[in-house]
């Protein structure tokens, strides 16, 4: 099967996590998914997006990525990106590097884990921090941010900024924390949604 050379995205969000019913990180997704159908086809649109929900498991957030990445290539599918969504606070942030560091005390990762103090890329000190290769400039309308924290999130952004500099060809890795929505939240999934989007719909023209 030849690969296809069509602006093609992946996105994904996290499972719920913490005893929690959902992770608005797969609602706001789900509502890019809705965009997408409305819009297929659409001269304006300019991409084609795949989506994948992770499991907040240290072991295996990358793992699940890795194996969506090459379910995509097995079907011809080269991507130009991939852009990661995780449940944030009050607002958005633009992930632009990760703490080389597992480090929550007392809160276990879905499968039970928790890790203080551990080096995630072994190859740099514990200390380090790693940048996202990712064209920054197309969501300037989010303010960036430079710890995604030391939880699942920020392991998986190590693990792929820690890939994007050994692969040249490696397809661009961005982490956006979404804000809360709903109760108590100053945005809707549909608002955040579509945020993310006309970010997307800049990074075609680049």
């Amino acid at each position: 099967m030849s690969a296809s050379f069509d602006r093609h995205w992946l996105i994904t969000a996290f499972e719920p996590f913490g005893g929690r019913p959902s992770n608005n990180s797969k609602t706001v997704l789900d509502e890019i998914k809705t965009l997408a159908r409305q819009n297929e086809g659409a001269e304006e649109w300019g991409f084609k997006i795949h989506t994948s929900v992770l499991p907040v498991e240290y072991d295996r957030c990358h793992e699940e990525l890795t194996r969506a990445q090459e379910d995509l290539l097995k079907e011809g599918i080269l991507l130009q990106g991939i852009l990661s969504l995780g449940e944030g606070d009050s607002e958005f942030k633009l992930e632009t590097q990760a703490n080389n560091m597992d480090d929550v005390e007392g809160f276990p990762d879905n499968a039970g884990v928790i890790r203080t103090r551990r080096t995630i890329i072994q190859d740099f000190p514990p200390d380090e921090v790693l940048p996202l290769k990712f064209p920054f400039e197309a969501f300037s309308r989010i303010r960036p941010s430079k710890s995604p924290g030391y939880f699942v999130c920020n392991h998986l952004c190590a693990r792929m900024a820690h890939e994007s500099s050994k692969k040249l060809d490696a397809p661009v890795f961005g982490f956006i924390h979404v804000p809360k929505t709903g109760a108590g939240g100053m945005f809707t999934p549909d608002v955040c949604a579509r945020v993310i989007v006309n970010g997307l719909k800049k990074l075609s023209s680049i």
